[in-house]
């Protein structure tokens, strides 16, 4: 549908087209808009997985009108605030990204944040990265449990006290025409 590209019989192709013309207009209506998310959040199988999907289907369809999908979800946004207000638990508001707004809000923030962290963030996040996994492949490893000596998520912390020395192994590489690479690995 994004495309324009659509597997329709010729018969039924302008039924189909008037109608997705007709919804795309619905869509620009902010009232329609609300009132259609609310809806489907009412519904009890409109589940976790599915607020996901139409939440990004409904960034895609709108992407090219950023403005009005930031008004849409500011107003559902206000919304949700004061739902948590009256329940007396705004500490608990984006915990788990249960609603349609919340699934919006991330990625609309992953819109705005993109040509920055493209253009700035990206590279020193990377390097980031990269020293933390090497810090943490520097001490042992599980390799069952996938816990570390040196981790920053305590839950992945290998509980016991390992001993380890580091030794230089010569890899043999076949048809690679070096005779071998040495290698430095915990023993």
């Amino acid at each position: 549908m994004i495309t324009g590209k659509l597997d329709i019989p010729e018969a039924r192709r302008q039924t189909v087209e008037q109608a997705l013309n007709q919804f795309s207009n619905l869509l620009n209506s902010k009232s329609f808009l609300i009132n259609f998310i609310h809806t489907l959040e009412n519904q009890r199988e409109f589940s976790a997985r599915a607020k996901v999907y139409f939440a990004s289907l409904l960034t895609v369809a709108l992407h090219g009108k950023l403005e009005y999908y930031t008004d849409i979800m500011r107003t559902l946004f206000l919304e949700l605030m004061e739902q948590y207000v009256v329940a007396k638990n705004p500490k608990l508001m984006l915990r788990r990204s249960e609603t349609v707004v919340e699934r919006m809000l991330s990625n609309w923030m992953s819109i705005c944040l993109y040509q920055y962290l493209k253009d700035n963030a990206g590279e020193p996040l990377y390097k980031l990265f990269k020293a933390i996994k090497h810090q943490v492949e520097k001490g042992p490893v599980d390799a069952v449990l996938k816990k570390a000596k040196y981790t920053l998520n305590d839950t992945g912390l290998l509980g016991d006290d390992v001993e380890y020395t580091q030794l230089t192994v010569n890899v043999y590489v076949q048809d690679g025409g070096i005779d071998s690479i040495p290698v430095k690995v915990l023993n």
